[in-house]
């Protein structure tokens, strides 16, 4: 039997989402996995925006499916 999306993604979590190609990032929240024994867990607090990651949050590249989360933590 196939696990509910709350099953599989359990863990509430929070960013700042690009939602379309204008460019604007606003609060954003979603759902991770359970950290499993190989994973690793830790708070993200600062991240960097590299200017690919601009090019994916205005789709400049045709690939892009939102809602975009850009950075590197």
């Amino acid at each position: 039997m196939a696990k509910s999306p709350e099953e599989q993604h359990p863990v509430k979590a929070f960013g700042w989402a690009a939602r379309d190609p204008s460019g604007v990032l606003s609060p954003f929240k979603f759902s991770r996995r359970a950290t499993g024994d190989e994973d690793v867990k830790f708070k993200v607090l600062y991240c960097g925006i590299c200017h690919s990651d601009l090019h994916s949050v205005k789709n400049e590249w045709g690939f892009s499916q939102y809602p975009v989360l850009p950075g590197y933590d």
